[in-house]
């Protein structure tokens, strides 16, 4: 006869149970912040925007690059840079990018948020790798459903309308604007995953960790998992075979008693967060 594990566990289950339950509390919190910020953002943004503010302009293709090379020798504050995509945007050409290299090597900081689907492509994490080492800090989210650039205090540069980048890009000079779209990204950065911790493994650790449920060497492959990451891009980002990664997937999910990825993840992100607090 199997022995009780609650019996056995010392009350660990009931302790970890707990911390689940005040871990999703906390995110739903953040949730909701986070959608009546965004709601905000884009009635007070459409309304500047109906309105032809002067603190509001349309910037069109042609001048975009110029924009934002003014705002980047203007500003010496944080720029925060809400990431949308990286294969288009209002100044991806190769002098405005030096000129964004240059400031952060000079020390100006740099922070950016990354839909997880970037790190899903090899040209969206050799962006990132390439950055990284500029010096510029990164995190990752699920998803990100616009775009924008907090320049300082100075300015924000953003999508037109708040989720259609057919729209094109807007420049925003009203401080009340700016430091909503500043409030915005901070909060989301608290909620995101650091890229650091995304790759803060040489591989997999085994599947004998920690009670054989998922040791700290899974700290990395459990925050791709969450973030819903392919099997593909899982390996490449840990710099280990495809194979590796699906033996491991596999192995976890059997000592964890789950059927499915995502009830992998669930309760690897339950111990992970339990140990941590």
């Amino acid at each position: 006869m199997a022995p009780d594990a609650s019996a056995s566990d010392g009350g660990l289950l009931l302790v970890l149970e707990e911390q689940l339950r005040r871990e999703h509390e906390r995110i739903e919190a953040r949730r909701a912040d986070l959608a009546t910020t965004r709601d905000l953002l884009s009635r007070v943004t459409s309304r500047a925007l109906g309105a032809r503010a002067r603190a509001v302009e349309v910037i069109d293709d042609a001048h975009a690059p110029s924009v934002v090379s003014a705002l980047l020798a203007d500003t010496t504050g944080l720029l925060r840079n809400y990431v949308l995509t990286v294969a288009e945007g209002p100044a991806l050409d190769a002098v405005t990018m030096q000129a964004n290299v240059d400031r952060i090597r000079r020390g100006s900081p740099q922070r950016a948020l990354y839909p997880a689907a970037v790190l899903d492509a090899v040209d969206g994490g050799r962006w990132m790798a390439q950055w990284a080492q500029v010096g510029e800090e990164q995190r990752v989210l699920p998803t990100t459903e616009t775009e924008f650039a907090v320049f300082g205090s100075t300015a924000v540069v953003a999508l037109a309308a708040w989720d259609d980048p057919s729209r094109g890009y807007a420049i925003i000079r009203d401080p009340l604007v700016i430091r909503l779209y500043s409030a915005y990204f901070d909060l989301a950065w608290a909620s995101a995953v650091p890229v650091a911790a995304l790759s803060g493994a040489a591989g997999v650790g085994g599947a004998g960790g920690a009670g054989g449920a998922g040791g700290a060497g899974d700290a990395p492959l459990v925050e791709l998992l969450e973030l819903g990451l392919k099997d593909e891009a899982i390996a490449r980002h840990l710099g280990v075979s495809l194979r590796t990664v699906r033996r491991h997937i596999a192995a976890l999910m059997e000592v964890n008693g789950v059927d499915t990825r995502f009830q992998l993840g669930a309760a690897l992100a339950r111990q992970q967060r339990g140990v941590s607090r």
